[in-house]
C-alpha cells in the first residue's frame, strides 16, 4: 500500500511539474513574441522614417512626403506609450517632425508675403524679403529650396517693380500737376507701363485716379506732344543744314545723343542692318540703346542704358517677345524640334503632345538647360522680361536674378523704359 500512495503521489508531482512546464513555456512563448513583434515593428518603423529622406546622412528630405506613414508612425507610439517603440526611433521621429514643420514654416512664410496671385502684401519690405531669403537657405533639398526661393524672386521683383513706379508716377504728377503740358507722348507712355507693373493694391488704388486724370488730359489736350514735335523739328533741321555749315542743336535729348551714336550708327549700317528701328548693345561700352534711323543714320533717341551683366554673343537676333508671363507660360527649348523657340501661353499637356514633346515638366530655373520646355513659373526674374532669338539659341533681357548665358541684366526701371518703345520683330544686335 505504501508503495502504491509513492507512486500515486509521483504521478501528481509530475503532473503539477508538466503543468508548470507548460504554463513557463508559454509565458516564454508571449516574451519571444512581443520581443519579436517589437523588433519587427521597430524595424518597419526605422524604414519608414529612413524612406522620408532623399539623402538620412546630409539629412535632406524627399520633396514629396508620405504623409500617411508619419501619421502611422505617431499613432504607433503614441499608443505603445513607449513600451514598444525604441527611444532611439522615437527621437528620429521627432527630429523628422521638426525638420518638416521647419519646411512647412518656411513655405508658409513666403505664401503670407502673396496678397491674392498678383500682387505683395502691404507690410512686405527690403528687410522682409532679405531676411526669408537667408532662412530659404535652411533648406536641403534643391527642389524644394529652388520652388520656395522662385516665389520669393517673384515677391522681389514685384516690390522693386513697384518702388521704382511709385517714385517715377510721382515725379511725373509733380510735374503735370505744376504745369500740364509737360506731359509728353514719352511720358504718358512711360506712365502706363509703370503703373501697369505695380503689384500692390494699396499703391495701384492710390495711383488709379491721378493716372487717369492724366490719361485724360493727354487723350484730350495733347494730339502730339511739343517734345515730340521740338525733336521732329530738329531732325529736319539737321537733315536740310548744309554739310559744310556746324550744326548747333538745340536743347533737345535726341539731337544731343547724336555725337555719340555715329560709331554704333556706322557698326549697323556695316552689318547690313536696315531696318527703322534696332535695338543695339556695344560691348565695349557695355551699354544698350533703341537706334532709329533718321536720314541715313541711327540714332539712340532716348540715350543709352547701363547693362549690369551680358553674356550675350555677339551677332544678329530678333525680338521675340515682350513677355508678361503668367503662371503657365512656356518655351520650347528641345533644339531637335521644329518648334524651338515657340512661346506657348497658357500651356497644357495637350498642347506640347501635338509638337511631339513629352515630360514637359521641369523645375529648372536656367532657360539653357531645362528641356524640353522652359517654364517661367520656374523663374520669376524673366517674367516680365525681353525675349530674343537667332533660330538657334534664346536669350533674354531682364531685371534681377542671376546671370544667365545668352541674359543681359538692366535695371528695373531701364526695362520698363526699353519694353515701353520697344516691339517684337525688331532686330537685336550685338556688337
Amino acid at each position: 500500500m505504501k508503495d502504491k500512495k509513492d507512486l500515486k503521489s509521483r504521478t501528481k508531482s509530475e503532473h503539477y511539474l508538466m503543468v508548470s512546464a507548460g504554463i513557463v513555456g508559454v509565458v516564454t512563448a508571449i516574451i519571444f513574441f512581443i520581443m519579436l513583434s517589437r523588433g519587427v515593428v521597430n524595424a518597419v518603423v526605422t524604414s519608414k522614417i529612413s524612406s522620408q529622406y532623399q539623402d538620412k546622412e546630409l539629412e535632406v528630405l524627399k520633396t514629396d512626403l508620405n504623409y500617411r506613414s508619419l501619421d502611422f508612425i505617431g499613432k504607433v507610439i503614441n499608443v505603445s506609450d513607449g513600451y514598444v517603440i525604441t527611444k532611439s526611433n522615437i527621437q528620429k521621429y521627432h527630429e523628422l517632425e521638426n525638420y518638416i514643420q521647419a519646411r512647412k514654416d518656411r513655405t508658409k512664410d513666403v505664401n503670407a508675403l502673396y496678397d491674392g496671385k498678383s500682387d505683395y502684401r502691404d507690410d512686405v519690405t527690403s528687410d522682409t524679403i532679405n531676411n526669408l531669403d537667408k532662412t530659404l537657405l535652411k533648406e536641403k533639398n534643391q527642389d524644394v529650396y529652388q520652388k520656395q526661393r522662385n516665389k520669393l524672386d517673384t515677391i522681389q521683383i514685384w516690390y522693386e517693380q513697384t518702388q521704382d513706379a511709385d517714385k517715377y508716377l510721382s515725379k511725373t504728377w509733380n510735374a503735370y500737376t505744376a504745369d500740364n503740358s509737360s506731359l509728353s507722348f514719352k511720358k504718358i507712355s512711360m506712365v502706363n507701363t509703370y503703373y501697369k507693373l505695380v503689384k500692390n493694391k494699396t499703391v495701384k488704388k492710390r495711383w488709379t485716379e491721378d493716372v487717369t486724370k492724366m490719361d485724360d488730359y493727354f487723350a484730350n489736350h495733347q494730339g502730339e506732344s511739343s517734345r515730340v514735335a521740338a525733336v521732329k523739328q530738329e531732325l529736319e533741321a539737321l537733315r536740310n543744314s548744309p554739310l559744310t555749315e556746324k550744326y548747333t542743336p538745340a536743347n533737345v535729348d535726341i539731337v544731343g545723343s547724336l555725337n555719340s551714336t555715329t560709331g554704333a550708327s556706322d557698326a549697323l549700317t556695316q552689318s547690313g542692318i536696315t531696318g527703322k528701328n534696332v535695338l543695339y548693345y556695344n560691348s565695349s561700352k557695355n551699354t544698350l540703346a533703341l537706334m532709329t534711323k533718321v536720314s541715313g543714320k541711327y540714332v539712340a533717341q532716348d540715350g543709352y542704358a547701363n547693362v549690369i551683366s551680358s553674356q550675350v554673343s555677339s551677332g544678329k537676333y530678333t525680338i521675340k517677345k515682350l513677355v508678361n508671363a503668367g503662371s503657365s507660360d512656356a518655351i520650347v527649348t528641345d533644339s531637335s524640334n521644329s518648334d524651338f523657340g515657340q512661346y506657348v501661353s497658357n500651356a497644357s499637356e495637350s498642347d506640347f503632345t501635338s509638337m511631339n514633346i513629352t515630360d514637359p515638366d521641369n523645375t529648372t530655373a536656367d532657360f539653357n538647360s531645362a528641356t524640353p520646355v522652359f517654364w517661367f513659373k520656374n523663374n520669376s526674374a524673366l517674367n516680365s522680361s525681353i525675349y530674343f532669338s537667332n533660330g538657334s539659341t534664346l536669350g533674354f533681357i531682364y531685371a534681377g536674378g542671376t546671370s544667365y548665358n545668352n541674359g543681359m541684366q538692366i535695371s528695373s526701371s531701364d526695362l520698363s523704359n526699353l519694353m515701353s518703345q520697344i516691339s517684337s520683330g525688331i532686330t537685336f544686335y550685338v556688337n
